[in-house]
C-alpha cells in the first residue's frame, strides 16, 4: 500500500512539475526548438506537444483561486483592493463615436437635420461621402464634403424621410474609390411628432453596466500565458514602439498604430472556422505578424502592460456588414458566446475603449499580404455609447 501511495504521491509531484514548468517557461511550446531531435524527427510530436503546452495553460489559468471559489460558491464577486481599484471616470458624450482629437466623428440631430462634423487629423482620406439608408439598405439620399486645410469637416443635412441609417464614406481624391469610415454606427428614428434622434442601442445600458464595474489595476497589468508582457522581445518591441511618447495616451495610440500597421488578419484561419490555429499568445503573434481578434487584443495588453499600462482583453459579440448578423438579432442579444476581443487600457483614470483589429486595414489571404497604412481611428478611444451599436462585452480576460 505504501508503494502504490510513493507512486501516487510521485505522479502527482511529475504531473505539478510540468504544470510549473510549462507556467513559467516556453520549454515545452518550443519543444521543437529546445529538443532539435524531436524536432527535426518527429514535427507533427513537437507541433502537438506545442499545442498542449497552450491548451494546458489556458486551462490551468482559468483554474479559479480559492477566494475566487468561495466568491463563486456564495454567488458574490471577489472585492478588490480599495487601493487596486480602477476607478472609471469615463468620458460621456451623445455625439462623439469616438473621443482621440486628432481623429474623430460625431453627429447631432435637431429637429429633422443632421450635423455630421470632426477632424480627419493626418489622414490622406480628405474627401467625403455620406449616405442616408433606408431599413431595405436603399440610397435616400447622398452628399459630399471635403476636409479644410487642418482636416477639419462639418456639414448639415436635412434627413430624408424613411431613414434607418447614416453611413460615412472617405476618399483620397474626390473622384475615385471610397471606403467606409462610419458603418453600423448611426441609426435614426423619428417620433409621432416627426422629431428625429440617434437610436440607443439595444445593449448598451448592459456594457455601460460592465464598463463602469470596478476592476483591478494589478490584474490588468499582470504577465500570462498569451498576454505574456514579461518576455523580452515583448518589452523590447513596447519600449521601442514607445520610446517617443511622453504620455501613457500617446504610448497607448503608438502601440495601436503599430499592431494596425504589423499585424494581419487571418482571413484563412477565420474561413476554416478554425480561429485556434491563429496565433493567439502574444510573442507567437510577433513572430507570424498575423492573428485574429483575439491574438490582436493579447498583443495590444502585453504591449501596454510591458510599458506599465494597465489593459485588458474583453471578449464579446460583435456584429457586422461582414459577419453572420449586421443587426442586433434575438441571437446576437442573448448569446453568451464570443465571436470578438477587443481591450480597455487604463489611462488618466479611465478606461480607454480599443479595437485593434477592426482599426487595421491588413488582411492575410491565401498566404498573399494586402497591406495599407492608412489605418483607422475610428475603434481608438471609442464612445461606450456608440461603440455598443456593434459590440456586446461578455466577459473582462483580465489575469
Amino acid at each position: 500500500m505504501k508503494h502504490v501511495i510513493r507512486i501516487i504521491i510521485s505522479i502527482l509531484a511529475a504531473a505539478a512539475a510540468v504544470v510549473v514548468i510549462n507556467a513559467k517557461t516556453r520549454f515545452f511550446k518550443d519543444i521543437g526548438t529546445n529538443l532539435p531531435f524531436i524536432g527535426d524527427n518527429f514535427p507533427e510530436l513537437a507541433w502537438g506537444i506545442s499545442e498542449l503546452s497552450d491548451e494546458l495553460n489556458e486551462q490551468v489559468y482559468r483554474l479559479p483561486s480559492p477566494a475566487e471559489l468561495f466568491a463563486m460558491l456564495r454567488h458574490t464577486e471577489l472585492p478588490i483592493d480599495p487601493d487596486d481599484i480602477a476607478t472609471n471616470v469615463h468620458y460621456s458624450s451623445d455625439t462623439m463615436i469616438n473621443f482621440y482629437n486628432n481623429n474623430n466623428v460625431s453627429v447631432a440631430v435637431s429637429g429633422n437635420e443632421l450635423d455630421v462634423y470632426g477632424v480627419m487629423g493626418n489622414s490622406q482620406s480628405r474627401y467625403l461621402a455620406y449616405q442616408f439608408l433606408s431599413q431595405n439598405g436603399d440610397v435616400l439620399g447622398q452628399f459630399t464634403d471635403t476636409c479644410d486645410a487642418n482636416g477639419n469637416y462639418r456639414k448639415v443635412m436635412t434627413i430624408p424621410d424613411g431613414t434607418y441609417q447614416f453611413t460615412v464614406f472617405t476618399g483620397h481624391d474626390a473622384i475615385g474609390e471610397y471606403s467606409s469610415a462610419v458603418y453600423n454606427y448611426i441609426f435614426l428614428q423619428e417620433d409621432e411628432n416627426g422629431v428625429w434622434s440617434v437610436s440607443t442601442s439595444p445593449v448598451y445600458e448592459h456594457n455601460l453596466s460592465m464598463y463602469e464595474k470596478n476592476k483591478s489595476k494589478s490584474a490588468a497589468l499582470a504577465s500570462r500565458f498569451d498576454i505574456c508582457s514579461d518576455e523580452l522581445n515583448v518589452i523590447s518591441l513596447a519600449q521601442s514602439i514607445t520610446q517617443n511618447c511622453g504620455s501613457d495616451y500617446e504610448k497607448a495610440l503608438a502601440i495601436h498604430d503599430w499592431v494596425c500597421k504589423n499585424i494581419y488578419y487571418d482571413e484563412a484561419a477565420v474561413r476554416r472556422n478554425g480561429t485556434n490555429d491563429s496565433p493567439r499568445n502574444a510573442t507567437d503573434v510577433i513572430a507570424a505578424r498575423k492573428a485574429v481578434c483575439l491574438g490582436y487584443s493579447n498583443l495590444y495588453a502585453a504591449l501596454c502592460r510591458a510599458v506599465g499600462i494597465p489593459c485588458n482583453v474583453i471578449t464579446g459579440y460583435a456584429i457586422s456588414e461582414e459577419s453572420e448578423e449586421s443587426t442586433w438579432t434575438e441571437k446576437a442579444l442573448t448569446t453568451a458566446e464570443a465571436n470578438h476581443a477587443w481591450n480597455e487600457a487604463y489611462i488618466d483614470n479611465r478606461w480607454v475603449i480599443v479595437d485593434t483589429t477592426w482599426d487595421s486595414k491588413n488582411k492575410l489571404i491565401d498566404g498573399r499580404k494586402e497591406t495599407s497604412d492608412d489605418i483607422s481611428y475610428l475603434y481608438f478611444d471609442a464612445n461606450i455609447r456608440f461603440f455598443s451599436q456593434n459590440h456586446k462585452i461578455i466577459e473582462y480576460i483580465s489575469d
